[in-house]
């Protein structure tokens, strides 16, 4: 029985040629070339997600009344509260890609202290402030203004990037982003200790150009996927509080400028890639 399986199968091993040469007299088609898997195909379109532990750094504080007298601000500060955000952008080539964001900064605290030496002076009665030109002359106690209030900010940019090459599956990038940051400063307050004051802020929002730098790690979990490691150095501009004015309303003046608010951003973020396709399915033959 087993050789008569033998002298079939090389029967038909040995008239296959023959078979295929007389469909091509007969001017039948050949067969179609079986589909080539296409693995790793995406398109140039991915979204993103992103969260970040920021470290927020205030260059300086100032107000109106620092011109009446020596002021010293010996302590400024932004506490650091989570940030998220997400974005989409587009792969322009092996290693040049851009995108833009939109991220949320969520209240963070800030606090700042000064001191001043007092002196004489004069104080305006219209403006209820401060006035070395036109007002009331008289003495000022020394004293000390402890300042609190809440960092709310909201940023978008347009980011570039150039992917250097990849190095045991991660690949390096530096980048850099323009935009705008929306910054508010909410619920202000001024406590001045030893002169039994305190004064509070009005809520304002600057909108200020924003700029920002970065250097990364991407890791491709898949052709759809990238985790990404990044740090960025963003520069939001500067925030203003609005009119602060006494609890009595004794006195106001125009509010609390905090200068240049920059931070160092540790972010994690997420690469989704468009247009993936899997494998082609291998041909079944029919009986």
């Amino acid at each position: 029985m087993g050789q008569t399986r033998s002298i079939i199968l090389a029967t038909a091993l040995a008239m296959a040629p023959v078979a295929a040469a007389n469909a091509a007299d007969l001017g039948l088609p050949p067969p179609p070339p079986l589909p080539e898997p296409c693995i790793g195909c995406t398109g140039p379109v991915y979204f993103k997600g992103f969260i970040g532990a920021p470290n927020p750094v205030v260059r300086d504080i100032s107000s109106e009344l620092f011109q009446f007298n020596d002021f010293e601000v010996f302590h400024e500060d932004i506490k650091s509260t989570p940030f998220f955000g997400i974005g989409v952008g587009y792969q322009w080539n092996s290693w040049l890609r851009f995108d833009a964001t939109g991220e949320y900064r969520g209240k963070s605290l800030f606090i700042a202290q000064d001191r001043y030496p007092g002196g004489n002076g004069t104080f305006n009665v219209d403006s209820n402030a401060i006035d070395v030109e036109d007002g009331v002359p008289g003495a000022f106690l020394p004293g000390t203004n402890e300042y609190t209030a809440d960092i709310e900010s909201w940023v978008g940019l347009a980011n570039a990037y150039i992917d250097l090459p990849t190095i045991w599956c991660i690949t390096p990038y530096v980048g850099g982003g323009i935009g705008v940051a929306s910054v508010s400063v909410l619920g202000l307050k001024d406590v001045n200790v030893p002169n039994l004051g305190v004064a509070y802020g009005a809520d304002h929002t600057e909108t200020n150009f924003a700029w920002a730098f970065y250097g990364g790690l991407a890791y491709e979990v898949n052709p759809s996927v990238t985790l990404d490691l990044s740090y960025r150095y963003l520069d939001l501009g500067d925030a203003r509080s609005g009119r602060v004015t006494a609890y009595d309303n004794s006195s106001s003046y125009a509010g609390v400028d905090i200068n240049d608010i920059t931070s160092h951003d540790l972010m994690f973020g997420v690469r989704w890639k468009l247009g993936h396709q899997t494998a082609a399915p291998m041909p079944v033959a029919f009986k």
